[in-house]
């Protein structure tokens, strides 16, 4: 469906101005059978962005369901990741003291990771919410109290009804994929005590435009976000952002913290605020170049490749992540091309790559497939 006003100030379609159009594309996490390359869907994925609040987002949004019930993007299964969210917990103790009386829930709590850390770490009360069916049993598995269902505000009224109010609430790598984020907010709003603490981290939108990180627009990815757009949708619901860090993760990103009651605003604040602003990342002109920019570059990429091809080499792929499989596509370039995509996931494996159909083996056979050049 297309959208019919923006993400996250309302302004009406007329005010979306579109960017940059990536066509018909296939779902970036889903992953194909060979039996099913005939019956796989395209949708269009355009980046737009809205001229009053100047979110950038693309202007379709898939049913959920197709992106999100059975999600093959494990929190788990990357060592970076593992290293990251224990710093996360380490670092959650020091602003707020976490006692086994303490209360946290995650929106987007995918395999668990990070809750079973604050379990192990402080032995406090957590609970998970998370709409893959496939991380159930895993859950269950490890002792986490978890909801299979998409977080929203109707859902935190019931989760208040039988959990009462939380001290902590976490949201990583969930904004950028909500079709409606103030819903969100306002469900946080809704659970979280007079004292509570919410965490928010992003891929950071300066980072996509300064280093033209054009493979994070895809379906999942339906809005891209500042953190002047995170002060926006707190101020709507009654929230506080006190602080923001710098995080190397998702190619950059920005973790926020808010919280129900006023506190001292940090420089961390006005220092990237000022940042997003002196790169001009709220202008329609600087994204317009951006876009021609994005073009010219996957234009010579692709003939880069093209020339590699010609004289002979094998050319495999390293990672089915989901923003592969969005360049791939850009590309245009598909199994005819490459020979295989290597990824460690087990969970992937004897799959075919969405839109290109290339199959998903073990890092194992790198050697054993000799191919001269891995992307």
């Amino acid at each position: 469906m297309k959208i019919r006003h923006c993400r996250v100030c309302h302004a009406d379609i007329k005010e979306i101005i579109n960017i940059l159009d990536y066509k018909k594309v296939a779902l970036a996490g889903s992953l194909l059978r060979r039996n099913q390359f005939n019956s796989e869907q395209k949708f269009p994925l355009k980046l737009v962005i809205c001229k009053k609040c100047k979110h950038l987002q693309i202007n379709f949004n898939p049913k959920r369901d197709l992106l999100f019930k059975n999600y093959f993007w494990e929190t788990g299964i990357s060592s970076q990741n593992i290293y990251l969210i224990t710093k996360l917990a380490n670092d959650i103790q020091k602003k707020m003291k976490i006692s086994k009386k303490s209360k946290i829930i995650e929106v987007a709590s995918n395999d668990g990771s990070l809750l079973k850390i604050f379990s192990k770490k402080f032995n406090c009360q957590i609970i998970g919410v998370d709409p893959a069916v496939n991380f159930k049993n895993k859950l269950k598995k490890d002792s986490i109290k978890s909801i299979t269902d998409y977080f929203s505000y109707r859902l935190s009224k019931n989760i208040k009804k039988k959990h009462g109010l939380f001290d902590i609430c976490i949201a990583r790598n969930v904004m950028a994929h909500l079709k409606n984020p103030n819903d969100i907010f306002k469900g946080v709003k809704n659970i979280l005590n007079s004292n509570g603490l919410l965490i928010i981290e992003v891929p950071h939108l300066l980072n996509i435009y300064k280093e033209y990180q054009y493979d994070n627009v895809c379906h999942e990815h339906v809005g891209f976000h500042s953190l002047r757009s995170i002060i926006d949708l707190s101020k709507i619901h009654g929230l506080y952002l006190y602080d923001v860090e710098i995080i190397d993760s998702q190619g950059g990103s920005i973790r926020c913290y808010l919280t129900n009651k006023k506190k001292i605003i940090t420089n961390n604040v006005r220092k990237i605020l000022n940042i997003e602003t002196r790169n001009n990342i709220f202008q329609i002109k600087s994204w317009l170049k951006f876009a021609k920019e994005i073009i010219n570059h996957n234009n010579k990429f692709r003939k880069l490749l093209i020339g590699l091809k010609s004289k002979g080499n094998k050319i495999s792929i390293y990672g089915a992540s989901g923003k592969g499989q969005t360049l791939l596509q850009f590309l245009e370039l598909n199994n005819d091309f490459f020979d295989n995509i290597f990824d460690k996931n087990k969970n992937k494996h004897n799959y075919y790559s969405p839109g290109t159909h290339i199959k998903i083996i073990d890092p194992k056979f790198i050697y054993i497939k000799k191919s001269e050049y891995i992307l």
